[in-house]
């Protein structure tokens, strides 16, 4: 009788890897059996990432109406579900946070408005994979109230040191 090594994972075929930190260099992690863990044969028991360049997606399997029911419900310009918003970009979460910072003075407004300008420009290079829109607008908008309630304050603060 001829024995074959199973690769990576501990624990019973077919089953998960350890948590990623726990096995040798490479190879741990959760990923679906016959994922080719470290050590394994490709379509061998064990987890691990896919290595990029990977297999990808599963292709769409089952009836007509199945098939019909998915694209239905994927939109074609984006390959994301109806109705799902792409993720913003980093420039326009940065000008909102910065934006809400009023406490922190002009250096967060400026920032804010900065930002929300950089975040807009990604919107509008690539409205189908960058979005952030409303963030971006709502950052400019505070960091613009930012800008105007530091100068009523230093202006108030001038109209007192001269007053007295």
């Amino acid at each position: 009788m001829e024995r074959h090594a199973q690769g990576g994972g501990y624990g019973p075929p077919g089953g998960y890897g350890p948590p990623g930190g726990y096995g040798p260099p490479g190879g741990g992690g959760f990923g679906p059996p016959g994922g080719g863990g470290y050590g394994g044969p490709p379509g061998g028991h064990g987890g691990g990432f896919a290595p990029p360049g990977g297999p990808g997606p599963k292709p769409i399997t089952g009836g007509k109406a199945t098939i019909a029911m998915h694209q239905m419900s994927i939109d074609p310009t984006t390959g994301m579900p109806k109705g799902e918003k792409p993720p913003a970009s980093t420039a326009a979460v940065l000008s909102l946070v910065c934006g809400l910072l009023l406490c922190l003075g002009p250096l967060t407004g400026i920032t804010a408005i900065v930002a929300g300008f950089m975040g807009m420009s990604a919107v509008k290079k690539d409205p189908s994979g960058v979005g952030g829109r409303s963030m971006a607008i709502t950052g400019m908008v505070l960091g613009v109230l930012n800008l105007v309630l530091t100068a009523v304050g230093i202006v108030l603060a001038l109209v007192g040191v001269i007053a007295t």
